[in-house]
């Protein structure tokens, strides 16, 4: 706490009070008083008030809720200062937010009048590794054709066994008015010790409109997740429309999924030890190439306690015989092409529901399940249970996670909100712990548990561990 003389001075910096002299209403304030025309000054201009009794009371402790009183004063003069000043007044407003809302004066609708651009951001220094070291093979498309067209071939690298890199986001928004904002997310990334410089690059930009109370509109590079995010919680290209609130809402999104693509495990046998994976992406160079998304989706509320949820995504410009080649790795030689002939008519077409239940003040169980409309072995599930009140923002709070994920060779699973280092022919047990070591600081882990493919065969368990910082 500061004291009162303190506190007024302060609020004469942020006001820009310039006022001639004025008459000092307190008993208590003399001219001879070091704060005595700061104080008349704000007093005159309604910025502080005093007691009942005709007393200013200076020699005292300030509470929130007379700094709330002086900040709330502040956002009507928001008009009349200059962007240092406005930028002070912002951040006060979000210090003492639970205030202002006591007082009738809703935060949420004054930061459009405290100035119409904000800034938000995260850091995070990250481990990751694997039980031994990995390989991995890319499909990609060699230059020379032949009669059945590109061909395409497989590339391998050795994954390293382990790697700490760090990356921080900053994200902007700007008020438009009072129903439109405009976001741009700048984000830098880097292996520590790698050669260069961090990888900076904009990786959102949007623009979000609530049409009343009840519709939402986002069009741009906006995040989408898709169910609860098994198969899909990553960027999207395009726009989405939500209709509802919590209890029951609906929407539709279209464009393109950058991240769409497969990343499919084999595990090691007796014969051939080790772990090796084939990933393939489906997001070309050129728009004409790419699968075009349409993603429907109901979620609601059963009560308070149970969240249920649905969605069908249509995709189109990619057919369910470039699935299975690219999970192949190879182009299909012709014996194989007439046996597969059928599945150039059949459509990547993939649905799924998912369900979260609380069963507590604390705890929680959720699953989900995806799968192909027109492929076999395409099942995809997942089910877990968590204990704990994790919340960044509350130092001391913690949450612990046990999670079995089970994907089938055609998984239609991209880029799973799961953290599974693999989409395809994959099957595990993971556990995540969380902990907020300070307000704003956030520390988790994560290992998965006896990985195997869907053959049995053993796969290299993977861990992860990372501190977060928002800001």
């Amino acid at each position: 706490m500061m004291k009162k003389h303190l506190a007024v001075l302060a609020a004469t910096a942020v006001l820009g009070v310039t006022s001639a002299f004025a008459a000092n209403p307190f008993s208590d304030v003399t001219p001879q008083d070091w704060a005595y025309q700061t104080v008349a000054q704000l007093a005159a201009q309604g910025v502080v008030n005093g007691y009942p009794d005709g007393t200013f009371q200076g020699q005292h402790n300030i509470t929130r809720y007379e700094m709330a009183q002086m900040v709330a004063k502040a956002l009507v003069r928001q008009d009349r200062v200059d962007a240092e000043q406005n930028a002070i007044i912002n951040r006060l407003a979000n210090e003492f937010s639970a205030e202002l809302n006591n007082l009738g004066v809703r935060v949420a609708t004054l930061e459009n009048k405290v100035g119409n651009f904000k800034f938000t951001g995260d850091a995070r220094l990250r481990f990751i590794g694997h039980e031994k070291t990995t390989t991995s093979l890319d499909v990609v498309e060699k230059d020379k054709e032949d009669k059945s067209g590109k061909e395409k071939v497989l590339t391998e690298k050795m994954m390293k066994k382990s790697m700490f890199d760090y990356r921080g986001r900053v994200q902007f928004a700007a008020t438009v008015n009072d129903n439109t904002k405009a976001v741009i997310r700048l984000v830098g990334s880097k292996e520590f010790g790698a050669a260069g410089n961090p990888k900076t690059t904009i990786d959102r930009i949007y623009v979000q409109h609530n049409f009343g109370k009840y519709l939402t509109a986002t069009a741009g590079r906006h995040d989408l997740t898709v169910g609860a995010g098994l198969t899909y919680d990553d960027v999207f290209e395009g726009a989405t429309a939500m209709v509802g609130k919590d209890a029951l809402n609906a929407s539709v999104s279209y464009g393109y999924a950058p991240a769409l693509g497969y990343n499919a495990v084999f595990g090691g046998t007796k014969d051939v030890p080790g772990t090796s994976n084939r990933e393939v992406s489906f997001f070309a160079k050129d728009q004409k190439d790419n699968a075009q998304l349409a993603v429907f989706q109901v979620n609601g509320m059963i009560g308070k306690a149970v969240k249920v949820g649905g969605f069908y995504t249509k995709v189109n410009g990619v057919k369910a015989i470039d699935a299975v080649t690219a999970i192949n790795g190879i182009a299909l030689d012709a014996d194989s092409m007439k046996q597969a002939e059928k599945l150039t008519k059949k459509s990547l077409d993939f649905y799924g529901v998912n369900a979260s239940v609380k069963l507590g003040h604390n705890l929680m169980v959720d699953g989900e399940f995806a799968k192909y409309v027109d492929l076999k072995h395409s099942n995809a599930w997942t089910a877990g249970i968590a204990y704990g009140a994790y919340d960044m923002k509350k130092a001391g709070t913690w949450m612990l996670k046990a999670q079995y994920v089970n994907l089938d060779v055609m998984a239609p699973v991209f880029s799973s909100t799961y953290m599974t280092p693999y989409n395809q022919n994959y099957k595990t047990w993971s556990v995540l712990g969380k902990y907020a070591i300070a307000k704003n600081v956030g520390l988790a882990a994560y290992s998965t548990i006896g990985a195997k493919d869907k053959a049995g065969n053993d796969v290299a368990d993977f861990y992860r561990a990372e501190l977060n910082y928002k800001f």
